[in-house]
């Protein structure tokens, strides 16, 4: 059987035993690529005359639309060749690209980074910039516009009450001294601070004879020695309870105004136009804050002096906003006497005895 390509007119003898009568091939041209269908009728062969009735019929049939062209074809457009076996159904390959819907582009959210805890240079730099920023130079602080009254709270017991005023003033001064003191210049009377001061010097006086007391009455149990015996019962006899809660108060007044008059002295001699003595009375009046540790025995009292001459160091700073350098040219000299002061006091008491 002879089939002939209706574009091109290409032809090939196919053998007819390879064609299935009654169904329908689609064929694809070896050397045009066109495609064709072509069938046989319901006989078991097709006689040798009806040849050219299907190559008729073959060349009638309408050639197919553009889109069915795109199929794979033939290696070879040489007669003689062997071509895709006769009959066979070449099968149509179409790319349908996906439609891809054009949506407006939104910027990416980039998502917040966790929150990493600061290292040690990172706290080192914003304590550095913190002091920095009210270093020389720097305006009083800013009144503050959380509903709290300026000042310190001990200042304002109709605020915060007399427990509440107290506690407040003592955890300002031990654990947030710079904020505190930062605050505490206002128009407010001198006899609050003196008072706070006035009640430290008490609970001083009360913890120390506490324990000197109970170390006395040990050393009376336990020695032997006549002499020391008796230096312990005349201590004792010397720390009458009446007396010293007379005496300590105007004792405690008048250490205060001798301190702040030192302090305001040197201040006022580096920087006189920061130097103020009433702010430098309350400095010295709610620095005593410490001595509240005085009630830990052997090691309280030194802990608390220490403590109240840092805290004095740092109320003058920020209370009168002065710099760290003036403030060490300050008040340095009056550290230095006093610590050369404190270390004679055992070579006077042996020279006493």
């Amino acid at each position: 059987m002879i089939i002939e390509c209706p574009s091109c007119g290409f032809r090939r003898d196919v053998p007819t035993a390879s064609i299935r009568p009654g169904k329908k091939y689609k064929v694809t041209c070896p050397r045009c690529s066109s495609v064709f269908h072509f069938a046989l009728p319901d006989e078991e062969a097709a006689p040798a005359d009806d040849a050219e009735k299907n190559v008729a019929a073959a060349r009638d049939a309408k050639e197919p639309a553009a889109e069915e062209r795109t199929v794979p074809h033939l290696s070879t457009e040489q007669e003689g060749d062997d071509p895709l076996p006769p009959g066979a159904q070449i099968p149509q390959f179409t790319k349908e690209e996906p439609t891809v819907e054009k949506t407006e582009e939104k910027p990416e959210e980039k998502e917040p980074e966790p929150h990493k805890p600061a290292g040690l240079w990172d706290r080192w730099r914003n304590a550095r910039e913190h002091v920095r920023q009210y270093d020389e130079g720097q305006e009083e602080a800013a009144p503050r516009h959380d509903g709290r009254p300026d000042g310190a709270p001990w200042e304002s017991p109709e605020y915060y009450g007399f427990w509440g005023s107290f506690s407040r003033t003592l955890l300002g001064v031990l654990f947030h001294a710079p904020d505190f003191f930062r605050h505490v210049r206002c128009g407010f009377s001198v006899i609050r601070p003196i008072l706070f001061y006035v009640l430290l010097s008490l609970f001083q006086m009360l913890a120390s004879r506490l324990w000197s007391m109970k170390a006395l009455r040990e050393l009376t149990a336990t020695a032997t020695d006549p002499q020391t015996l008796a230096m312990a019962e005349t201590l004792m006899k010397t720390m009458n309870l009446p007396l010293m809660l007379l005496v300590t108060p105007f004792f405690s007044i008048f250490q205060a105004v001798i301190l702040a008059g030192l302090y305001h002295l040197m201040i006022r001699m580096v920087q006189p136009d920061r130097a103020d003595f009433s702010t430098t009375l309350r400095v010295v009046c709610y620095s005593s804050a410490p001595l509240v540790l005085c009630i830990v025995p052997m090691v309280g009292s030194l802990i608390a002096s220490v403590w109240f001459v840092a805290a004095a160091f740092i109320g003058c700073k920020f209370a009168l906003n002065l710099s760290w350098g003036r403030t060490a040219l300050a008040l340095l000299p009056l550290y230095i006497l006093e610590l050369a002061l404190v270390s004679q006091i055992p070579a006077f008491m042996a020279g006493m005895s």
